[in-house]
């Protein structure tokens, strides 16, 4: 017990110690030195320490504002070693749901040529949140996979947050866009052009997401003129059947209209049936428990017949576990193996089923 006793006191001290450090470091305005420690306090600390310590994170770093479509982002535009929030904001003052604009937490770290970008999925605590929450002053914003670009030493991290989920009703199926817009397609521009500025190969950069952030990733993937990879957890693969979402999105609900005019935005069933640029390579894990299994399996075996012919060059993996709460999303410890695996397989030369 008496072991015990001071084990408590000495984290509290190293605890006190980390905070005395964060405030000098705050008040200087030394973000580089910030992330660093997070990054020893993540190894350290009990996480909620870390939450006592730090708070929102997204509010510690700096807001920079980029109008990517009118100039595109420059090496100088970038905060190599610095985490950031780029504020971006979209083609000729255009408005997605009276939003004109979008925001992205980016970590680049120094010395780095891998490259994460997660993709946020729906989640019930989002369903009370209004646009006016929009704003990072408030608190609210998520940015999924933004704790784990301080627990990778040489691996950068993109988060891209979802405006969807402060209009009411919509959550994650933002990504479709609009009757104007094709968001996933500016996405995958913003990200492309990220990448070359800052020297990191498209190859070496994996998208994330779990259900319908995972429709926002695959469908991105394919606007890239390079070869990305994907880890897709249960996906959302395709959304013209949502009939209510799909009125207020495009003003009818009728499947066959809408994959005729929008089916690059709302099936990636459609997408990945038209001639790409660039063929992503896609690691799929599906909850056996859950109704989109099949649905993915299906997309899979489409994958398979339309871009793994010989001499193609696409890696592809289908893998079934079970998942968390019979929404898909793995525990920490499980998503990190997957992607251990994922990349080591999307390295190989060859397709596994």
């Amino acid at each position: 017990m008496e072991n015990r006793s001071q084990m408590d006191k000495d984290a509290i001290a190293l605890a006190k110690k980390i905070q005395i450090q964060f405030e000098i470091f705050k008040q200087q305005k030394q973000y580089q030195h910030i992330a660093k420690l997070i990054s020893y306090a993540w190894q350290v600390n009990p996480s909620h320490f870390n939450h006592q310590i730090f708070g929102y994170l997204p509010g510690i770093f700096r807001e920079i504002e980029l109008f990517p479509a009118s100039q595109p982002i420059q090496p100088k535009d970038l905060c190599i070693g610095e985490p950031v929030i780029y504020k971006i904001y979209y083609p000729q003052a255009q408005k997605l749901y009276n939003i004109p604009f979008f925001y992205i937490f980016c970590y680049l770290k120094e010395n780095s040529d891998n490259l994460n970008v997660y993709f946020q999925s729906a989640h019930p605590q989002h369903k009370k949140l209004a646009p006016d929450d929009y704003d990072l002053k408030q608190k609210k914003i998520a940015f999924e996979g933004c704790v784990s670009s301080f627990n990778q030493d040489d691996i950068s991290v993109i988060s891209i947050s979802d405006p969807g989920q402060f209009i009411p009703g919509i959550t994650s199926s933002y990504y479709v866009g609009s009757v104007e817009f094709n968001f996933v397609k500016f996405i995958a521009q913003v990200l492309e052009n990220i990448c070359e500025a800052s020297g990191i190969d498209c190859n070496n950069t994996m998208l994330f997401g779990s259900s319908a952030g995972t429709f926002g990733a695959l469908l991105s993937s394919t606007y890239f003129k390079q070869k990305v990879n994907v880890l897709a957890v249960n996906s959302q693969i395709l959304l013209q059947y949502r009939k209510q979402l799909m009125t207020l999105f495009f003003d009818t609900s009728e499947p066959k209209k809408l994959l005729e005019k929008f089916g690059e935005q709302i099936s990636c069933v459609y997408r990945f049936q038209q001639e790409l640029t660039s063929i992503p390579n896609i690691y799929i894990l599906a909850n056996i428990n859950d109704n989109l299994h099949t649905l993915n399996w299906n997309f899979y075996q489409l994958y398979l017949e339309n871009f793994t012919q010989a001499g193609a060059n696409n890696q592809s993996v289908f893998d079934s576990y079970y998942g968390v709460e019979g929404h898909g999303r793995p525990e920490q410890s499980s998503l990190k193996t997957k992607i251990r695996i994922a990349r080591e397989v999307l390295t190989m030369k060859s397709n596994s089923e």
